[in-house]
């Protein structure tokens, strides 16, 4: 078969006087009957675990590759010269023909963008940051030397030092000693990030792929599935959210009355503490990213994604943009938006039903109604079972596929795990409040140990529908949509509640270990800066990426090491003040400050 992905020589291209260098997409095509397009046509339509061979990459330089077309097409019309260069090269070597399936994308150095008001307006901005955090520094350096002395809290919200104090301080558990119990969620937290981190990484091994054959094998392989069928993962976040917003108001329960007042204040409370960090990534990504670097995929990976954060960054800012499909801004913010939308129906729920009977009865209900939805969603618009992660799917950045639109990353499909959260949290509540002696349990310590390895088995459970053989049937997938996530979600319940308790000491003496409690402050600008990253470095490559395991896992770990790098300085820079400064400038911030000083506080603001 033709290769899929094929790339000139990029720098001696660009870099030659009038050279032009140009990125097209295109789909093979063939006259009359042909073995070679029918066998494509046949290895492609396995869609879970084979490219579409008969789709292509090429990055063209046009004035080299393409000369004598360039010569001979008087209108200058790159489309033209393209589609008859690239149709004789592949006649001549398979007799096969094709057809320009995508806008040309052209890059030469006397192609310059302008600097418009936007990116004049973003750099004032993030200079206006920096300028405060001189002014911050040098007041609390200076003019508050003694620590008793409190200065100005809204310059001091900008000083460094205190900040990074902040950071690497161990977990600080504040005068309610029961939440104690739960800073297992930091280490919890942090690798599950991680993990999602490693999952988006493969991104530039599917989109500039040397051996694809390669990477497809991999799907034939049941341990791969283990890191392919990771997307359940995420599930870990709305159990975490769920749990905390319902301990940390039953707790607040308390000292005053909940009534449906605090559903406006903490809906506005939780925007202010989520958006500056996310508003200042979205910003730079609408404008300043476009000149970060440039590459046979630069357009493609990169332009995609300013092009569309220019037209659709606002809906990310009222956190609606996982409702909208075929976008590609921010996508992975997709879950930060389902998780606002939940918190919202968790606040709701525990304002306005203040009995714990009532609450217990309208959990029960809604769990019941979110084990319908994505089965009813799965049903009736003929959806896969579950996200099938297939390679064309990774190389659409998933905005094409109709199951991720529909069933996974709206607010409503997720609503089962995030009950279980909340159920959960009320748990845990009832269970300390009671003085609950979980002694006579521990006698079934090596089912509890089971757990975690029973993950190795619900993790890849929905590669059953990679390899069957035909189109499975629907009411099978049906009933997989339903209950494939609560039943993760369970394993993840059951796991806190024996951390919470002290069933044991394996599990939670690695997830409560004090180191997890920095890395779990800056997971937050973790997860929303380390697709930023995996695009640009995959835009801005010049050749095709290797497939073999040592260089997969050479790309993820050092993803995650980048990310994270970036986002201690992020943090000290942006997100700590912003916290820091809504609490002096909100009035019900200080209510909740004791709660919110505690080590989980990362996941009731930013799960």
């Amino acid at each position: 078969m033709p290769p899929m992905f094929r790339l000139d020589p990029y720098a001696p291209c660009v870099h030659e006087p009038g050279g032009v260098y140009c990125a097209v997409e295109l789909t093979l095509v063939a006259d009359e009957n042909n073995p070679l397009m029918t066998m494509i046509q046949e290895y492609s339509a396995r869609r879970e675990m084979h490219f579409n061979h008969s789709r292509l990459h090429r990055g063209i330089c046009v004035t080299k590759t393409c000369k004598e077309y360039l010569s001979q097409n008087t209108s200058a019309d790159l489309r033209l010269v393209l589609e008859g260069c690239l149709n004789d090269s592949l006649w001549a070597e398979y007799k096969l023909k094709s057809k320009l399936s995508s806008e040309v994308l052209c890059n030469d150095l006397d192609n310059k963008m302008d600097i418009d008001f936007g990116d004049i307006a973003v750099a004032v901005i993030c200079l206006s940051i920096l300028l405060l955090h001189v002014v911050g520094n040098l007041y609390d350096f200076f003019f508050v030397p003694n620590k008793d002395r409190k200065g100005n809290k809204l310059l001091l919200c900008f000083s460094i030092k205190r900040n990074w104090k902040r950071l690497v301080a161990p977990p600080a558990l504040g005068p309610e000693t029961r939440l104690k119990r739960l800073k297992g969620f930091n280490g919890l937290r942090t690798l599950s990030i991680i993990i999602v981190i490693m999952e988006h990484s493969l991104l530039p091994f599917v989109v500039s792929s040397e051996n694809p054959h390669n990477f497809e094998k991999k799907y034939y392989n049941i341990i791969c599935h283990l890191f392919i069928d990771g997307a359940l993962v995420v599930q870990t976040f709305f159990v975490m959210s769920g749990c905390l917003l319902a301990y940390n108001l039953d707790l607040l329960a308390e000292k005053k009355t909940i009534s449906w007042t605090m559903i406006p204040k903490g809906i506005i409370l939780r925007w202010l503490r989520l958006t500056p960090t996310y508003a200042l990534v979205l910003a730079v990504t609408t404008t300043w990213l476009r000149f970060a670097g440039s590459g046979p995929l630069w357009q493609s990976t990169v332009g995609v994604e300013v092009k569309d954060c220019r037209r659709d960054g606002w809906l990310n800012l009222i956190y609606l943009n996982n409702y909208i499909d075929e976008s590609q801004c921010m996508p992975q913010t997709w879950y930060i938006a389902a998780d606002m939308q939940l918190y919202v129906v968790g606040l709701i729920i525990f304002s306005l039903v203040t009995t714990a009977v009532a609450r217990r009865v309208v959990l029960i209900v809604l769990f019941v109604v979110s084990l319908i939805i994505p089965a009813c969603h799965t049903y009736l618009q003929n959806l896969d079972a579950g996200l099938i992660i297939s390679p064309e799917l990774v190389r659409d950045y998933f905005v094409k596929d109709p199951t991720f639109n529909n069933t996974y990353k709206r607010g409503h499909t997720n609503l089962a795990s995030y009950i279980m959260g909340l159920g959960l949290g009320m748990l845990i509540y009832h269970l300390q409040k009671k003085d609950f002696n979980i002694e006579r349990f521990k006698k079934y310590r090596c089912i509890y140990w089971a757990i975690a390895p029973s993950m190795l088995i619900v993790l890849p459970s929905g590669s059953f529908f990679y390899f069957y053989e035909t189109e499975a049937p629907i009411i099978l997938k049906a009933i997989f949509s339903g209950i494939a996530k609560p039943v993760f979600s369970s394993i993840i319940c059951v796991i806190v509640l024996g951390m919470a308790f002290k069933f044991e000491d394996v599990y939670r003496g690695i997830l409560e270990w004090n180191g997890w409690a920095s890395p779990a402050r800056v997971s937050y600008c973790a997860y929303i800066l380390h697709v930023l990253f995996v695009r640009t470095l995959t835009g801005s490559r010049t050749t095709l990426m290797h497939v073999s395991i040592a260089h997969v896992l050479l790309v993820c770990m050092g993803t995650v090491m980048i990310s994270y790098l970036v986002s201690y300085p992020f943090w000290l820079l942006v997100e700590a003040p912003s916290i820091a400064l809504s609490k002096i400038i909100l009035p019900g911030a200080k209510v909740e400050k004791d709660i919110e000083n505690d080590p989980t506080k990362r996941e009731r603001n930013h799960a």
